[in-house]
């Protein structure tokens, strides 16, 4: 069965612009109707205020770090589980997964330093990116927050593993001032990927791009994190997927994006991995398809991560039904496959 999502995004597509186009009346109750449709169908509960206006705390070097609680109103309640974005994401691109997996616990979605609506330290923007100093900012966001206890979702880039391991620095070891109950690896890594086939071919340059150019870079990079298949098959997903990324209200500075990329290129943390406690349930999610970060490295993450397992094959909740995904991971299969991945994680 083809996900509901994918099903909506190919009927929107041909309503508006193919051959079942019609009258701009008619078109806005369609979309109004698909939409309402969608929504129930992928498990999403959207709220009105979602990707709005967020919150913010600074950092002790002024820095701003912008964030949303999802799902407030389970504070206290349930166990809070954060998002962590990937290489020139923002937290907007959590739209559909985190408001899902908010409807039974908060759920935290950040900007990174210096890209979405967080700021640098100074409006110079010459602040340092590496994979600590990255680690260092979500240990302060999830303290300023005073949760106790968190799960953390940490995807692509390695920031999650890097937090883990703050305490075991040979250099300014820093002790978690909360305790990091669950974890899911999702499409990542724990070395630097040497090969240059692989990561985000994003390559800086001291021309400004036009934006014909700038479009076509991003519409390359995107197509990376996907793999054929899933490209044929949902063009139309794909299509606002890229616009959303262009055209979206979170903004992307090229020089951010590329510090970010030096630092994926700058981090050593692949000996203190057996640090991690066997107390933190760490499960592992990789597609075979990734083109961005190859398969081999989950299973080297399940090799030296104490009590690591990797997601499940099947049917059941809490499984995968195969492993013919790409990097973009949750945007394979329907939503309620991945809420149903976390929920089972969480009450193990």
């Amino acid at each position: 069965m083809r996900p509901a999502r994918v099903l909506f995004f190919e009927h929107y597509d041909r309503v508006l612009c193919g051959s079942d186009a019609m009258r701009v009346p008619a078109k806005k109750k369609c979309q109004h109707d698909f939409w309402d449709a969608y929504k129930a169908a992928c498990c999403l509960f959207v709220p009105q205020n979602l990707m709005a206006s967020p919150s913010s705390v600074m950092m002790p070097d002024r820095a701003v770090i912008a964030y949303e609680v999802l799902g407030s109103h389970l504070v206290g309640m349930a166990l809070p589980l954060v998002l962590v974005s990937g290489m020139s994401a923002t937290r907007n691109d959590w739209r559909e997964l985190g408001p899902c997996l908010a409807q039974s616990r908060p759920v935290l979605v950040y900007d990174h330093r210096g890209i979405g609506d967080s700021t640098y330290s100074s409006a110079q923007g010459t602040d340092e990116i590496t994979m600590e100093s990255l680690a260092r900012d979500l240990t302060f966001l999830i303290a300023h927050l005073q949760w106790p206890e968190v799960a953390i979702c940490g995807f692509s880039m390695g920031v999650v593993q890097q937090m883990l391991l703050l305490p075991y620095l040979r250099s300014h070891p820093t002790a978690l001032p909360f305790r990091v109950t669950h974890v899911f690896l999702a499409g990542t890594r724990s070395a630097v990927l040497r090969d240059p086939q692989h990561g985000l071919q994003i390559r800086p340059t001291n021309v400004p791009r036009t934006p014909a150019e700038r479009k076509e870079l991003i519409r390359r990079t995107l197509q990376a994190t996907f793999d054929p298949s899933w490209l044929h098959a949902n063009s139309a997903r794909f299509d606002h997927i890229l616009y959303d990324t262009i055209h979206g209200r979170s903004p992307r500075p090229p020089a951010t994006i590329e510090k970010q990329r030096k630092a994926l290129q700058g981090f050593d943390f692949e000996a203190l991995l057996p640090n991690i406690s066997r107390n933190i349930r760490v499960l592992v999610i990789h597609g075979q398809h990734d083109q961005v970060i190859p398969f081999r490295c989950s299973q080297e993450m399940l090799r030296r991560i104490p009590g690591a397992r990797f997601v499940e094959l099947g049917n059941k909740p809490g499984q995968v039904p195969s492993l013919a995904f790409g990097h973009h991971w949750f945007e394979y299969f329907d939503l309620s496959v991945w809420y149903n991945v976390v929920d089972v994680h969480l009450r193990t």
